[in-house]
C-alpha cells in the first residue's frame, strides 16, 4: 500500500508540474502628444473685384498666386483680385489637415474648385482635404473658380466657404 501511494503521489505531482503555466510581463507605452491649438487669422478675404452681371456661364478664376484667369476676365470692370490670404499658427512638425468646403455663394454664381498653397508648398487641391507638417507660422493662400449661373443683377453678391484646419 506504501508503494501505490508513493506511486500515486508521485504521479499527482507529476501532473501538477505538467499543468503550470509561464507568465510574462510586458509594459505597453501610452502615446500623448501636446499640441496648441490651431489659429487662423484671415488677411484678406477671396476677392474677384466687380464683375459685370452680363456674366452668364464664364468662369473666373484666381488663383493661389493672385493670377486671374478663365472665360470671364473680360467682364471685370474693376475692383481688386486676390486669393484669401491667411495666417495659420500650429504646432510645428505635427500633420496637419486643410479641408476649404461647404461653399454658399451669392446669387449669380457658383464657387468651386478651390487651390491651396500653404507655406512654401505646392498649389493644390484643398477640397477633399490634404495633409501638410505644420509650420509654427505659415500663410495659406486659397483660390477658387466663380462660375455664372446667368443669374447675377446689380449689387453685393458675397458668398462664404468653411476652411477647417485639423491635427492628425
Amino acid at each position: 500500500m506504501k508503494k501505490f501511494l508513493a506511486i500515486l503521489g508521485s504521479a499527482l505531482m507529476g501532473m501538477m508540474l505538467a499543468n503550470v503555466s509561464y507568465a510574462t510581463l510586458e509594459v505597453a507605452t501610452a502615446e500623448v502628444t501636446f499640441a496648441s491649438p490651431i489659429s487662423i487669422t484671415p488677411v484678406n478675404q477671396l476677392q474677384f473685384g466687380v464683375i459685370d452681371e452680363a456674366l452668364n456661364l464664364e468662369t473666373i478664376i484666381i488663383a493661389t498666386n493672385d493670377g486671374v484667369s478663365g472665360t470671364g476676365t473680360g467682364l471685370i470692370l474693376g475692383g481688386t483680385q486676390l486669393a484669401a490670404d491667411m495666417t495659420i499658427a500650429a504646432e510645428a512638425g505635427l500633420t496637419i489637415s486643410i479641408l476649404v468646403d461647404n461653399p454658399l455663394p451669392g446669387t449669380g454664381y457658383t464657387l468651386g474648385t478651390f487651390r491651396c498653397k500653404y507655406g512654401a508648398g505646392a498649389d493644390t487641391a484643398c477640397d477633399p482635404a490634404y495633409t501638410e507638417t505644420a509650420l509654427a507660422s505659415a500663410t495659406l493662400k486659397i483660390g477658387a473658380t466663380l462660375t455664372g449661373t446667368n443669374s447675377a443683377s446689380a449689387g453685393n453678391a458675397d458668398g462664404t466657404f468653411d476652411v477647417t484646419i485639423i491635427y492628425q
